[in-house]
């Protein structure tokens, strides 16, 4: 592992344990939004489909950093379903920076670390940042735009 990448891991956990500080003192809105957040990650990972794409509002946009345009909820369920269904999720963690709540909208800002395998079982790490903007529509908050992705060398 390069000493750059263990110094990039050794950062996010840094501010990971700041975000557990941040946490306890959350208002109930913002650890809502964090626990949809965590919720709709799990539906990803489990390949739970019908359900993770539930997390996602019909008029999402999002960008990728290495996209060179924004996708909308249907390029996600072509594009998006395909590399969620293809390789398994054997470690993972999401660390929050900061959940700012305006009514029923949300900005989120996090770091993830995960190691997934594909279908030759070849291992794969990468860490990278969020930013997500949800939208809460009769009670159950959903992912409207997100930006980030893998970090950029």
């Amino acid at each position: 592992m390069k000493a750059l990448d263990i110094l990039g891991i050794s950062v996010v956990f840094l501010i990971g344990m700041l975000g557990d500080v941040q946490a306890a003192e959350w208002s109930d809105e913002q650890a809502e939004v964090w626990a949809a957040i965590e919720n709709c990650d799990e539906h990803f990972r489990e390949k739970r489909i019908k359900e993770a794409m539930d997390c996602i509002h019909d008029d999402f946009s999002g960008w990728l950093y290495n996209e060179p345009v924004p996708r909308g909820k249907d390029s996600f369920e072509k594009v998006g379903v395909y590399f969620v269904t293809t390789r398994d999720v054997v470690a993972g963690e999401l660390r929050h920076i900061d959940i700012l709540v305006y009514d029923d909208v949300a900005i989120i800002h996090y770091f993830y670390i995960e190691v997934s395998t594909d279908k030759d079982g070849k291992e794969d790490a990468s860490q990278g940042r969020w930013t997500d903007i949800m939208i809460r529509e009769r009670g159950k908050w959903r992912w409207i735009a997100d930006h980030g992705g893998q970090r950029p060398d």
